[in-house]
């Protein structure tokens, strides 16, 4: 995983104080904008900053900071949906730093970090992220990119609790008694022991897939048991539906390969789109194509595209934000 070094950390947090100052030249503005447009997350550090700069400007600076009371309050107002007051006690300067060092926890670990609180833990993951978590009961979590779990610092209580928001793949410790409960957009998904995946992004209809055992999967009043190789669909509006999972692919993300057997091009792009966060369009010559290939480490998007094209005489091309496949 890429990681920055304390260095470069240190020289973004001076571009940006130095953005602040609207003191930049115009080489060191370019180099912030270079930075900011990397990536999502950055963005997130430099706003965060920005908003604190602007709080403490208008404060005495002759008071000393409460640096740990502040930490909770901006680790607070970073990672929470609500706003808490943010009682400002703090040299401006020296409270800038004090937000560099908590934000930069994220820029540590670049795209995915753990916030470890009172009683909660909460992992996440930005864009093209991933990573493999150990729950205290022994249960595996492996989550996809773009995605938010939060539990118990010790998982107590009568029930083993998960709220994800995203995507993740469970493998579930047996515990007799103490079920297994992953809360997802109005969903709730029950377990003693088994492997299933919950995909439950923001805006897209919930989907639980299984892979051993079987799950208890509700929403309002209705309630499925999904077994091995199905899956229930949950959309806003709509009666829940429960189908054979005929998608080899659904977790290619965990597995890192893919599997295409005797499967239409169609289907091939709508798997490689949701896998690499893109937009693939063919013409309708190619598009009802069967292939037969197997990825056992996912390639580069490019390398992907070239073993397509080369097995239906085709050639590719990238217009704009857009991948387009046309017939030679």
């Amino acid at each position: 995983m890429l990681t920055y070094m304390s260095e470069q950390i240190e020289n973004i947090d001076t571009l940006i104080v130095r953005s602040l100052e609207n003191s930049l030249s115009p080489t060191e503005r370019t180099m912030l904008q270079t930075w900011l447009d990397e990536d999502a997350t950055h963005r997130r550090y430099f706003d965060e900053i920005r908003r604190t700069w602007t709080i403490t400007g208008d404060n005495d600076t002759t008071f000393i900071p409460d640096t740990a009371a502040n930490w909770q309050r901006f680790r607070e107002r970073v990672y929470t949906t609500q706003t808490p007051t943010l009682q400002v006690v703090s040299n401006r300067k020296m409270y800038l730093r004090i937000a560099a060092s908590i934000t930069g926890i994220a820029v540590a670990t670049l795209l995915y970090f753990t916030l470890r609180g009172p009683n909660e833990i909460t992992t996440l993951t930005a864009a093209n992220e991933k990573t493999t978590i150990t729950l205290p009961d022994g249960s595996k979590v492996y989550m996809n990119q773009n995605s938010r779990l939060r539990y118990d610092k010790q998982l107590a209580g009568a029930e083993r609790a998960i709220h994800l928001e995203g995507e993740a793949f469970f493998e579930v410790a047996n515990q007799p008694g103490r079920p297994f409960v992953v809360y997802a957009n109005e969903t709730q998904t029950q377990v003693l022991g088994t492997s299933f995946d919950v995909r439950a992004y923001a805006a897209t209809p919930v989907e639980v897939t299984v892979v051993t055992g079987k799950v208890a999967v509700s929403h309002d009043t209705h309630k499925l048991v999904v077994t091995p190789g199905r899956k229930v669909t949950f959309a806003a509006g709509k009666q829940p539906e429960e189908n054979a999972n005929n998608d080899a692919n659904f977790i290619a993300w965990k597995e890192n390969k893919f599997v295409f057997d005797g499967t239409e091009i169609h289907d091939i792009l709508k798997t490689l789109e949701d896998y690499y966060g893109v937009k693939i369009v063919a013409e309708r010559a190619i598009d009802t194509f069967h292939l037969n290939r197997m990825f056992v480490r996912i390639p580069p998007l490019p390398q992907v595209l070239d073993s397509i094209t080369d097995m239906t005489n085709s050639g590719w091309l990238k217009d704009g934000d857009t991948y387009r496949i046309y017939r030679k």
